[in-house]
């Protein structure tokens, strides 16, 4: 017996309303987006009416100045390129430091920063929907995460080298970072927002005197690497 399928419907793309979030028209994109330049983005008089991130244009002019976006173009450009390419991935990643800045640490937070005017400006006329965004960063390899980091680090460091003083202080905290799924390695501990919720607790050093996290990496020797204390000379 021959049973015949339906075939799916198209389903458009469609944004949760979430904080006045509404539907992006990336569906209807079929070209090249291309970021807005923020230096010629001028200020005017004050109207909350207009955007609730106003600080987002001098940011963008500070990442031109310190070369961000051209580090992002030549070191991530592998990971997403081609002649029918819509968001290109230096474009993704700068869209999520914008969030990041905002204020927005997750992704779903560009639900909400797509009703902001001066945000879609600078991500080039539209904010792409989540999944496009998840997809993206589904690309990153192992490769790619190292010079994430890399590039994290030689900003930091510059700010360090700065510095007039040779020491530095450095704050060891632990902290908690909630999770949303079933991730290796989460545990049940101390969360005081999301009780007896699997998470991460990571311990953080931070330099006191630029305000940046250190990366580092403790190891310890193995017990059968330990030094042995000496025998006595009774035994």
């Amino acid at each position: 017996m021959r049973t015949e399928t339906t075939p799916a419907t198209s389903i458009h793309k469609v944004r949760r309303e979430v904080r006045g979030g509404k539907r992006g028209d990336g569906h209807r994109r079929n070209q090249r987006i291309r970021r807005a330049d923020p230096t010629r983005i001028h200020a005017g008089p004050d109207d909350p009416t207009l955007t609730g991130a106003a600080g987002l244009a001098s940011f963008g002019v500070f990442c031109r100045q310190k070369e961000v976006d051209a580090e992002l173009r030549r070191r991530f450009y592998r990971l997403k390129n081609g002649p029918t390419v819509v968001y290109p991935m230096e474009a993704q990643l700068r869209l999520l430091l914008d969030s990041n800045v905002a204020g927005e640490a997750r992704v779903f937070g560009l639900e909400s920063l797509a009703a902001d005017p001066l945000f879609v400006r600078l991500a080039g006329g539209v904010v792409p929907s989540l999944d496009t965004v998840y997809r993206d960063l589904c690309r990153f390899d192992d490769e790619a995460i190292g010079a994430l980091e890399e590039l994290m680090v030689e900003h930091g460091l510059a700010l360090v080298r700065d510095l007039e003083s040779k020491h530095v202080h450095l704050d060891v905290d632990t902290t908690v970072e909630s999770l949303f799924g079933s991730q290796e390695g989460a545990m049940c501990g101390p969360n005081p927002r999301y009780h007896a919720r699997a998470s991460y607790h990571p311990i953080l050093v931070c330099c006191a005197e630029v305000g940046a996290c250190v990366g580092y990496a403790l190891f310890r020797p193995l017990p059968s690497a330990w030094p042995r204390e000496p025998a006595s000379c009774g035994q």
